[in-house]
């Protein structure tokens, strides 16, 4: 792995744009390889059935169209090793980024220098989000959406000033505005968010707030065995994001592969058909409570 990365002349990486985990793997790579890198950002749900091929790919799916090598550490990915030539996929791991540090570290002793800035990777990824977290993964989820050019400039930042606390992360130069712009626009909503009760299951139905904010919203997950977001994409289909806790009886990823999706045992995901939102609560209902409201 550190042999072709620092060897190549040219790498076409790609990586997921949309958490620390994926921005702070494409650092990596920015560390070993500073020039002639070509660097994308991209979601699951663009990346797997994609024609293009790449060197690199970075805690994502595999493309149809394959990769030289693959780092990943989900799970549902594992059936699509097969499309890479190089598969470092290991499920044990709780976030790429580690995954990535523990394959150049003999390599490259300075990237121990980040040892904190990846144990703070490793928390946000299995879902363990504080309020300044979130509002960080808000604001780089707008970034994704509104200018994605821009998260190469985040990744690097990310280098030059090494977050070690969740506080850090809404504090890089590169987010601190966007951060600060949600958390005035959205002040009175992430306060309601932090009052509800909690209980056996929730589903939350964006649709007067952004798909960005799902990530503060999340954050009412520790008070609930099951919970869920819904987001409407361009396409008509709908982007479910499921956060459990292991006391539930049915896990995120337990239910995200029964509607096509993948992720973590904790916190995972999937993209369903407005038609497929009553089998959805019919699979929770077999086991808890479940209310579906809208925001």
């Amino acid at each position: 792995m550190f042999e072709f990365v620092s060897k190549s002349e040219k790498l076409y990486v790609a990586s997921h744009g949309e958490d620390l985990d994926g921005l702070f793997s494409a650092s990596i790579i920015i560390l070993l390889h500073p020039s002639k890198l070509k660097l994308k950002f991209t979601a699951p749900y663009e990346i797997k059935n994609a024609g293009e091929s790449y060197d690199i790919v970075l805690d994502l799916p595999p493309p149809r169209g394959g990769a030289k090598i693959l780092v990943d550490h989900h799970e549902s990915n594992l059936p699509l090793t097969n499309r890479v030539q190089r598969a470092y996929l290991k499920p044990e791991y709780p976030s790429t980024a580690r995954l990535l540090y523990d394959l150049i570290r003999e390599y490259e002793p300075s990237i121990e220098n980040y040892g904190r800035t990846i144990a703070l990777v490793d928390e946000t990824d299995i879902g363990n989000l504080d309020p300044y977290s979130a509002l960080f993964t808000s604001a780089v989820r707008k970034v994704f959406k509104e200018r994605r050019g821009y998260l190469a400039r985040i990744s690097r930042d990310l280098l030059l000033h090494p977050p070690t606390k969740s506080i850090d992360l809404i504090n890089l130069p590169s987010i601190k505005k966007e951060a600060h712009l949600i958390e005035k626009e959205y002040g009175d909503f992430i306060k309601r968010v932090e009052s509800m009760e909690g209980g056996d299951a929730l589903l939350v139905k964006l649709e007067t707030v952004p798909a960005y904010i799902v990530p503060i919203i999340q954050l009412a997950a520790r008070r609930y065995l099951f919970f869920g977001t819904i987001t409407s994409g361009s396409d008509g289909a709908l982007r479910v994001s499921l956060r459990t806790q292991s006391s539930s009886p049915l896990s995120a990823l337990m239910v995200a592969k029964a509607m096509g999706g993948g992720g973590h045992e904790n916190a995972a995901g999937a993209l369903i058909m407005p038609s497929d939102i009553d089998r959805l609560l019919r699979m929770i209902r077999e086991q808890l409570k479940v209310e579906l409201i809208s925001v």
